[in-house]
Formats: C-alpha cells, structure tokens, sequence
C-alpha cells in the first residue's frame, strides 16, 4: 500500500513503527511490516530512497517533534555548510520537499537509520537480499553464500543475503525451513521470524514459524540453538536453549512454552517427503495437509477429534491421503464445488470431512 493511499491510522501506525524501531524498542513484527510495506509498490521503495538521500546529507537526526519542513531544509543546508544561493541544491531538496509534505516530513528522515548494514533490513548499499518461495505442494532447496544449506517448506519464504558481510549471518523466514548450518563460531547464524529469533553456530534444526499459526516451533538434531524474543536491538529475552533431540512449542501470544525430549525427526522428516503421525490428532493432521496442499478443511462431528493416527505419508497426493485416512477411520469426506467469484478466478479448494460413525 502507498503511503498516499493510508488512512490516517495506519499512516501513525508506520511512523510509530519506525520511531520504535530508531528508539531500540520495535518488535519484529514491526520490522516485517516496515519490509514489507517498502517493497509492495515501486513509490514506496523511491519515497525511502528519496528520504535516505536526505538523511545522507544532514549527517544526524532530527527530533520530529519540535522541526518543520522549513527548519529541516535549512538544517540539512548549514549541517553540510552548503549556502542557499545555490540554485541546484535548493531545486533538488524542494523536488523531495514536494514529495514528502509537512506530515511525512516529520518522520522522513528515520528512514535511513531504519536501513543499515546491521542485518536488520534487507535494504542496504552494500548487502544485496534475495528471497526465494516454495510454492504450494513442493519444497525447495539452497545453499547460501557460507555453504550453509536450507529447505524450505510448502508456502514459505526466506529473505538471505548473496553475501554475508557482517559479523552475523542473518536471513529471514516465513513458514518453514531446516537448516544445516556452516560452523563459524565468529558469526552467527541467526533465523529471525515475525515472533522469534533462533541462533546458531553451526547446527541442524528446524524452524516452522507459518504466519496463521500462534505457535512457533523448533527442533534441534546436532549442536545448539538458542531462541530468543526480541522486541528491539536492545530487548533481548531468551525463551529457551535447545539441545539434540529437543522440540520447542512457543505460544507467540500468551508466551508460554512446552519443551519436550524426544526423536525429532518426524518434525524435519518433510524435507524428505514424508510426513509423519505418531498418535496425533485428526484436526492436527489436518493443520499440516492444510498447509501443505494450500486447502480448506473443514471437519464436521465433535468425535472425529477422537480419533489418532499413527501413520507415515510419502510423497501422496491429497487425494490419496484422504483415501487413506478414509480407510483407516470411520471418517469420509467430500469436495465443495468451487463456483468462480466476481473477477473471474476461484477460491481455494475446499473439503469436508465428516463421521460415518453412528
């Protein structure tokens, strides 16, 4: 969304945002959303550039709460001893001043502090990020510039780096992945989420952080993660240190937190195709296949959260996974007809399941 196309509530909320984050107090929720607002459209991303050439120039902050328009040109003017008889000068900051207006002046020149070579940002001179999406029913496979290695998961993204030039190495998910991390006890390796932090050194474990889900979980194979809340570079709190054969469950809204030991590996055996059920739920199958195949399930008959399941899937379709839960329970399903909405394209594909049992 543009800035010109905000209300006035979500115009604070982005200024908010970025006076929290410049104060070392932003979530990195609101991290994300700054991210994310600056790449969703061509003017915003020249809007931040238009901003970080002002900032560039004045060499320091300014305090948004006591300056007007007027008052931060002049500034920028005498900060750099540039005089204002200078017509080139003047006509390039009134060309921006025309840009910004008196309420996006005042927290205009935060930007450029918000984007800097600390990891923060995907936004940089000199750090250049890709982000590479699983698209719906598969998994896809890199390796970083460390020769760290990386799966991602159905419906996932990640944000890295071509190459990793600071003292930590950090790339950002959303959804799933499972890392096979390059030991390098100098920099770490550091997986940040809307809700979390993990960091590593060098290690293997897995990440599922999906957007729709209150829960964050990891899993730990080798070495050692901890995983910490962050809500500002300064606002560290660790939630736990993990060890092999240990499963994290984080609640992102109550905060509260189940450590468990046990075999890991039916929480990383995705990676190779496989999903595993060991004496779980029917709506926590659901959950996964939901995601997994990007459907709508909906479950029908209070009993059918009974049932458990001990199970192992590899490489089925959907339809031969319902197949099977249908010949193992006394469950069955349907498909809902899918009827082509006002623009022309479909909804997502839609199942009911339901008890035979009488």
């Amino acid at each position: 969304m543009n800035k010109d196309d905000m209300n006035s509530s979500e115009h604070d909320q982005i200024d908010a945002n970025i006076i929290n984050y410049l104060s070392g107090k932003a979530s990195n929720e609101e991290i994300f959303q700054l991210e994310d607002w600056i790449k969703s459209s061509e003017q915003n991303r020249m809007y931040y550039l238009q901003v970080k050439n002002i900032w560039e120039v004045s060499g320091k902050p300014f305090d948004p709460s006591d300056i007007s328009t007027e008052e931060a040109l002049e500034r920028v003017l005498k900060l750099n001893h540039i005089e204002s008889t200078k017509p080139g000068f003047w006509y390039y900051l009134q060309r921006v001043a025309a840009v910004l207006i008196i309420p996006l002046m005042l927290g205009s020149f935060l930007w450029g502090r918000f984007i800097h070579d600390s990891g923060k940002s995907g936004i940089t001179d000199s750090i250049v990020y890709n982000e590479i999406f699983a698209a719906y029913g598969t998994r896809s496979t890199l390796i970083l510039n460390d020769g760290s290695k990386v799966w991602l998961n159905s419906g996932s993204s990640l944000s890295y780096p071509v190459k990793f030039t600071n003292q930590k190495r950090i790339v950002k998910l959303k959804g799933e992945a499972y890392f096979e991390v390059h030991s390098d006890l100098a920099r770490p390796f550091i997986v940040q989420t809307r809700s979390i932090n993990v960091m590593a050194t060098g290690t293997k474990f897995n990440v599922q952080a999906f957007s729709a889900s209150n829960e964050t979980q990891v899993s730990l194979v080798t070495g050692k993660v901890s995983v910490n809340k962050c809500a500002g570079e300064n606002n560290i709190s660790k939630i736990a240190e993990l060890k092999p054969n240990q499963h994290l469950i984080y609640n992102t809204v109550s905060g509260e937190k189940e450590l468990n030991n046990e075999d890991v590996y039916r929480y990383i055996a995705w990676k190779d195709g496989k999903l595993i059920f060991r004496g779980e739920s029917l709506s926590s199958i659901v959950d996964k296949i939901s995601q997994l195949y990007n459907v709508e399930i909906e479950m029908r008959g209070k009993n059918l959260q009974d049932f458990k399941y001990r199970a192992t899937f590899q490489d089925e379709s959907l339809e031969e996974i319902l197949k099977l839960l249908k010949l193992s329970s006394p469950v069955d399903y349907r498909e809902v007809k899918r009827n082509p909405l006002p623009d022309g394209s479909f909804p997502k594909k839609k199942i009911i399941i339901f008890s035979t049992k009488k």
